[in-house]
């Protein structure tokens, strides 16, 4: 997400645990810190920024990570950071089932968010709360299942709160369209679903998005994301 930012002429200041994967770039400033932790140095780090774009998730501990939850922890510290610092807008990237998006959940996904993983579930929607109940330019993004496939060139954004189709989704054109949301008015204050590309249909080039108040999948109007 960092790097798409910056190809797109950002200045960015990344706030991280370890900065050991991000790019040298002149563009980029890197603060280390804890964002659930350290709500001083969180304000500190948000002045004087146009936006905060958050890439925050829990341990997997179903692929064996431990740690604590950390989201409602850093959204509460989010908040009252840019509220004091004057910095409006926020996007936050949640999991499908979050919040909201959970009465459209399919019944294996509300078990799991009420079982396996309930302790998540139970952080995301206290941070998912955080943000919506806030004087913030907010926007929240359901996602899917996230892959490490390349770029597509046939994602779906909806504000029609529907389970994602096709529900995987490539990490990168998650992070495309966190950063190009940055800007758009229209998805002020808005819950969106993130849906995978259509038909397989991937490329490293040109990819774009589509932007629609009907259900995923449904034609919509093209949008660039550059």
């Amino acid at each position: 997400m960092v790097a798409r930012a910056l190809e797109e002429g950002h200045q960015v200041t990344a706030f991280v645990r370890n900065a050991g994967s991000l790019p040298d770039n002149p563009a980029l400033s890197i603060r280390i810190g804890s964002i659930a932790e350290q709500p001083d140095l969180v304000r500190q780090v948000v002045q004087g920024h146009d936006a905060v774009l958050s890439a925050l998730g829990n341990p997997l501990w179903l692929k064996g990570m431990r740690g604590p939850a950390i989201l409602a922890a850093a959204a509460a510290n989010l908040v009252t950071a840019m509220h004091a610092t004057g910095v409006p807008r926020l996007v936050l990237p949640l999991a499908w089932g979050t919040g909201l998006s959970r009465t459209a959940a399919s019944p294996l996904v509300r078990a799991i968010a009420a079982t396996l993983i309930r302790r998540d579930f139970r952080d995301f929607d206290a941070a998912e709360k955080l943000v919506t109940t806030s004087d913030l330019k907010w926007t929240i993004a359901y996602f899917g299942a996230l892959t490490d496939d390349e770029p597509t060139t046939r994602w779906n954004a909806s504000t029609h709160i529907r389970t994602p189709n096709p529900l995987a989704i490539a990490r990168a054109d998650v992070a495309r369209f966190l950063i190009s949301s940055l800007d758009d008015e229209a998805l002020v204050k808005q819950h969106v679903v993130l849906s995978g590309a259509a038909n397989g249909n991937t490329s490293s080039r040109s990819p774009g998005n589509c932007i629609s108040d009907g259900p995923p999948g449904r034609r919509c109007s093209r949008r660039s994301a550059t």
